[in-house]
């Protein structure tokens, strides 16, 4: 158990063997980036040497998000999403949460910081910050929410959960009272991934191979919209999907292929 870092421009890779469990990683920018190392974050520069940590959480650090333009460290554990200040192992502000948080995702306005949940619920907050500080938690689903992603304009979040991908509308006051919109290709999903832009374009993956792109904000609240296009099936889950820009789609494998997928304009898929 541990993490590694390779350098794209000449191959450089740093492998550190720390006997913690890493679940996530997220880059500040090109010279910082955060680990989750066991109960511990750790930040880096970009040769791998530590800069920082923070200190130790009640449990496991399972997910990592970047505010306030690399200068805060979102860290979420057991109980509670903490805030770092660069090179601060206490953390200067907390979000709490009874259970086990699995995912964060953060507006680009960071007028919300959400949590995706084991007790198969999403929480979200408002940082201290903002005019009224308020939190709403959208709870109910059928699994546990270890999946999150807020789209570039900040009003979508995109959650796993169950069979169907949800997709909330966080424009105006926010998704409270309201229902998502619901896309089902997946019998378990396992990727999902919104395309650079503010078009709406979503990519998903399943644990049965099948990669599924989605017009995710059409249509009208609770309905279930159906897949624009389901690229070639491969005899292996789908381990992450990712765009390399906005005509480039990466799907890795389990069995540890990968593939890359060209698409057209920002306004079709």
């Amino acid at each position: 158990m541990g993490y590694a870092l390779w350098r794209r421009t000449d191959g450089r890779t740093v492998v550190r063997e720390s006997g913690a469990w890493s679940s996530s990683a997220a880059w500040a920018n090109d010279e910082r980036v955060a680990i989750a190392s066991g109960r511990t974050a750790l930040v880096l520069d970009a040769d791998g040497e530590e800069l920082w940590r923070t200190e130790p959480a009640v449990s496991t650090v399972t997910d990592l998000a970047w505010l306030r333009r690399g200068r805060r460290l979102a860290v979420a554990a057991y109980g509670a999403v903490r805030g770092h200040e660069r090179h601060t192992a206490q953390p200067v502000v907390t979000y709490p949460y009874i259970g086990s948080h699995l995912a964060l995702a953060v507006t680009p306005t960071e007028k919300w910081i959400c949590s995706g949940n084991q007790d198969a619920s999403i929480h979200c907050a408002k940082p201290p910050r903002t005019r009224d500080g308020s939190e709403l938690t959208m709870s109910g689903y059928p699994e546990k929410v270890s999946r999150l992603a807020f789209d570039d304009s900040g009003c979508w979040l995109a959650a796993d959960g169950a069979p169907d991908l949800t997709v909330w509308d966080f424009s105006g006051k926010g998704p409270a009272g309201t229902a998502p919109r619901r896309l089902r290709r997946h019998e378990t999903i396992t990727a999902l991934a919104w395309r650079p832009g503010a078009a709406g374009h979503l990519a998903s993956g399943g644990h049965d191979g099948t990669v599924a792109l989605w017009y995710a904000t059409a249509g009208q609240p609770a309905n279930r919209l159906r897949p624009v296009r389901t690229l070639d099936d491969v005899d292996s889950a789908v381990a992450a999907v990712a765009w390399a820009g906005p005509h480039l789609l990466i799907t890795a494998h389990r069995d540890g292929r990968v593939r890359a997928y060209g698409l057209p304009s920002r306004t079709a898929l």
